[in-house]
């Protein structure tokens, strides 16, 4: 994937899926403010103004002081039961935060067309949640397989209503109005539209250090989503953490480790990985405060996922510019022990290839998705203009600043020349901004 900003404007908050209705169409929706669009692109990378392809629809817009037309977060488009749902985060008019709550926006188009406008029926607040509880960024998800899922998995999938549905979100601790302590909980799904509180159950809450900013004070635990890797894999919740107004925003695990019939709501089933999956560092020159992810299945069976996250282009930005970005992740990356990733890395290629980019650099195209000229959306066939799948002869993989092939000429007594030559012809293929760290690492394979 490229990890380009996907649009000309800021996205926070993305969601980005592809259409169970149409192949080849994503749709996009992201924190405007004061109302909710819904974007349509061919392109899961491409959603910007020069796409000739690109549709935007404005489907609620509530008059200003109207009952939850305040601060709008967070939309996240999903289609149940054959028919399209919207869930946000709406405040009250002059109530300011502590308002938050949980809507719902239906929609009534008989030909299940999400961008018409005139179909979306706000039905308020969702049913079944804790009145009083500060509640946002919910998403709603099933563990089962559905139809299509489970038809490419092999094992028979089920119709909707025969599916069980959760609902997970971020929300203050019941009784705690400080806001101080956002938290993970998790209740069933009575309906697209209720949930069932009495099953309401806390499962990850916000208490290791790199999840608190401002020196420990707060604790953030928010923009969950579900990721399932399909049968035997890894299944869970990637989470945000640390402060969305900060570079140090993060992406965490909170892994489900029950069988396939448990049911979710038991806190005992779920593990938080005590490491982040995804951060940024202000060595590598961005993007930063990777956050608030939403992830795409690869459509070429490849056991991997297009993660979507916002991030802002300079470090200590705040909630400016903020714009999504696509990589492309292996179920390695989730596993217990797996390596903290950052976000400056676009991650490439299929499981079993290594090859991929240096850090931070750009894809030389950004091909349409499912078009078959690469693997992956965006991704060239091979890495820099006019250079062939491999830098050397023999060479099976790309490297990064400071790596020696295997069976370079450097490794062997009397190489020193030959590496003098390789080394520069490394180092015209590696952006300005990483040219240091090659320098330092030269002198070790010398």
């Amino acid at each position: 994937m490229s990890n380009r900003p996907i649009a000309n404007r800021d996205t926070p908050d993305p969601w980005l899926l592809a259409s169970p209705l149409q192949p080849n169409l994503f749709y996009l929706t992201f924190t405007l403010g004061n109302r909710i669009e819904i974007w349509s692109s061919p392109n899961m990378e491409d959603f910007t103004d020069q796409n000739p392809h690109l549709k935007k629809s404005t489907i609620w817009q509530p008059p200003g002081g109207s009952p939850w037309s305040a601060d709008i977060w967070a939309p996240e488009l999903h289609f149940l039961f054959g028919s399209w749902y919207i869930y946000a985060a709406g405040a009250q008019p002059g109530q300011g935060n502590p308002s938050h709550r949980t809507i719902v926006l239906r929609n009534t188009n008989p030909t299940r067309d999400p961008m018409d406008r005139e179909s979306w029926v706000f039905e308020g607040p969702l049913r079944g949640l804790p009145p009083h509880q500060w509640s946002i960024d919910a998403t709603v998800f099933s563990p089962d397989p559905g139809l299509s899922a489970g038809m490419a998995e092999g094992v028979g999938g089920y119709p909707d209503d025969q599916r069980r549905w959760y609902i997970c979100y971020s929300g203050w601790p019941l009784g705690d109005h400080s806001d101080t302590q956002q938290d993970l909980f998790l209740a069933r799904m009575r309906g697209p539209m209720e949930a069932d509180e009495s099953s309401l159950v806390c499962v990850g809450r916000a208490e290791l250090e790199w999840e608190r900013p401002e020196g420990g004070r707060r604790g953030v635990n928010e923009g969950p989503s579900w990721v399932d890797f399909g049968r035997g894999g890894w299944k869970g919740i990637v989470y945000s953490g640390h402060g969305s107004w900060t570079s140090e925003y993060k992406l965490g695990l909170l892994q489900f480790v029950g069988g396939p019939q448990d049911d979710l709501c038991q806190e005992r089933l779920w593990k938080k990985r005590r490491t982040p999956l995804l951060v940024s560092d202000k060595n590598m020159g961005g993007p930063f405060g990777p956050g608030h992810a939403s992830f795409v299945p690869s459509p070429y069976n490849d056991g991997r996922v297009f993660c979507v996250y916002h991030g802002t282009e300079r470090a200590d930005e705040g909630w400016k510019n903020r714009k999504g970005r696509v990589i492309c992740l292996g179920q390695e990356c989730f596993q217990e022990n797996a390596r903290t990733m950052c976000c400056a890395y676009s991650i490439c290629g299929p499981a079993n290839d290594t090859h991929g980019m240096l850090p931070g650099q750009p894809m030389q195209a950004n091909q349409g998705y499912g078009h078959g000229q690469a693997q992956y959306p965006g991704q060239n066939q091979s890495q820099y203009p006019g250079q062939s799948q491999s830098a050397y002869p023999g060479q099976t993989q790309s490297m990064y600043p400071g790596q020696v092939p295997v069976g370079h000429p450097s490794q062997h007594a009397g190489g020193k020349n030959n590496f003098d030559k390789y080394a520069g012809e490394i180092e015209k293929r590696i952006p300005a901004q990483y040219q240091g760290y090659f320098n330092k690492a030269k002198k070790f394979f010398k």
